[in-house]
């Protein structure tokens, strides 16, 4: 009779290790539903931002090109500076003071 009672401890053992599985998987899941549930709610965390956040050139406004990266910018968002006499734009102040500081090497 030893050895019937060993196979059904065993058994019971499996049981409870499939169970202790599958709560652990539960739990993951539900971990992962949280995490994208906030990151959704919370742009600044590193979410995508929904369609009102996202800023596009206005109908018939023109993009330029800034020199130093290359990056397209609606005119009315983009840093401008006089340089020989042409008006040049850029996508930050950024490219902007670097753009004048290989200018004058």
């Amino acid at each position: 009779m030893p050895i019937f009672c060993e196979v059904v401890k065993d058994s019971r053992m499996k049981n409870g290790g499939r169970k202790m599985i599958l709560k652990l998987l539960i739990g993951v899941i539900v971990i992962y539903l949280l995490f994208r549930l906030f990151r959704k709610g919370f742009p600044q965390m590193g979410g995508k931002a929904g369609p009102e956040e996202i800023r596009t050139a206005a109908a018939g406004e023109d993009l330029v090109e800034d020199p130093l990266c290359h990056t397209y910018v609606p005119i009315g968002d983009a840093c401008r500076t006089q340089i020989d006499g042409k008006t040049v734009y850029f996508c930050s102040q950024k490219c902007l003071e670097q753009y004048k500081s290989e200018l004058k090497r």
